[in-house]
């Protein structure tokens, strides 16, 4: 077997484990289930979710949480807070939920696909993509009430010993964001960046510097951008997605760690990912520290971030585990959910 194929079925075994397939925990008053995502829908309030249908609401900036019933124990894998205030979520078996009132009660959304959705983003209160599991995107122009596939492009290039093998419309798709409601990118396997200047109605592959698994993306503005990914890649662009150069990044000695997701807000930004790995940034991304963390998070992979206007921001990971930000410093968020 191709080593590309087995790392396929590795990432895509992992992915389900990351999920929250295991067994439920036993209710209690703090978050100790696995989180993935996070976002702001103000400087101080912001929305995370992560296994067992499990999704939080904080209206001072991350220092407590209070639990909102979703109505389902699936795992909740991407989280998008809306200009309108609003929030969608997303996660298995082409869920989508929505709640307008902070959470007291949650629609649930027809995307009309039935694979994982590991990611969303929405450019206004009405136009959103969710991307994820073998090459599905699905668009919606209408605040999620209904949902469109979106192809995708048939000129992606992928490595040469894995293109007669795995189908371009197949490759698994772990990030989308928007930097403008027109302009957009799309991360995934085998280093595939993808672009749109219309919405998201159609999508155009730029070149990659790697061929292995991106699992993040993020733009400060239409021009500077980070991917990262497997192997503790670090990509970053200037010009829009035109060129992509790969960045240091400082790592532990003798680990080489993934890196699954980055924000940048101003000078300062954070990227994370396996074993307690967390770089940080001070001069907007064009160079990357390592910040050393409590040996008792080494064992923790933490999955998503979110920044609000000033790099006050979220972290989120593996057993509950939560990180405030407050410009270029983080503390440990040792309080439980009320």
């Amino acid at each position: 077997m191709a080593p590309h194929i087995r790392r396929r079925i590795v990432l895509a075994a992992l992915w389900c484990a990351l999920s929250g397939l295991p067994a439920a925990a036993a209710e209690r008053s703090e978050i100790r289930q696995n989180l993935f995502s996070a976002c702001f829908t103000s400087d101080t309030e912001g929305w995370i979710v992560g296994e067992l249908g499990r999704a939080y609401h904080t209206t001072d900036g991350g220092k407590t949480f209070t639990r909102s019933n979703t109505g389902t124990r699936k795992a909740l894998l991407a989280v998008a807070c809306l200009p309108d205030g609003s929030v969608v979520i997303t996660g298995q078996k082409g869920l989508a939920l929505k709640s307008a009132d902070r959470g007291a009660t949650w629609q649930t959304l027809d995307t009309g696909v039935k694979r994982e959705l590991l990611s969303v983003h929405f450019a206004t209160a009405e136009r959103g993509v969710a991307v994820g599991d073998f090459g599905v995107m699905v668009r919606t122009e209408d605040g999620g009430k209904t949902w469109s596939k979106v192809p995708l492009p048939t000129d992606i290039v992928l490595p040469e010993d894995i293109a007669e093998i795995v189908d371009p419309g197949d490759v698994l798709l772990y990030d989308v964001e928007f930097a403008t409601p027109e302009r957009g990118w799309v991360v995934g396997e085998f280093g595939v960046i993808l672009v749109t200047n219309d919405g998201g109605k159609t999508w155009t592959p730029q070149k990659s510097p790697v061929g292995t698994t991106l699992f993040g993306v993020h733009f400060a503005d239409a021009e500077h951008g980070w991917a990262t990914g497997i192997e503790q890649v670090l990509l970053r662009t200037t010009d829009g997605g035109e060129t992509w150069t790969q960045t240091e990044v400082p790592g532990r000695k003798g680990f080489v760690l993934g890196i699954y997701d980055v924000a940048v807000e101003g000078q300062v930004g954070w990227a994370i990912g396996d074993s307690g790995l967390l770089l940080r940034t001070v001069d907007g991304g064009a160079t990357w520290t390592r910040v050393d963390l409590p040996i008792e998070l080494a064992g923790n992979w933490f999955r998503g971030i979110a920044l609000a206007p000033g790099a006050s921001g979220i972290i989120v990971g593996s057993e509950g585990e939560i990180l405030l930000t407050n410009g270029s410093q983080y503390h440990q968020l040792l309080q439980g959910a009320s």
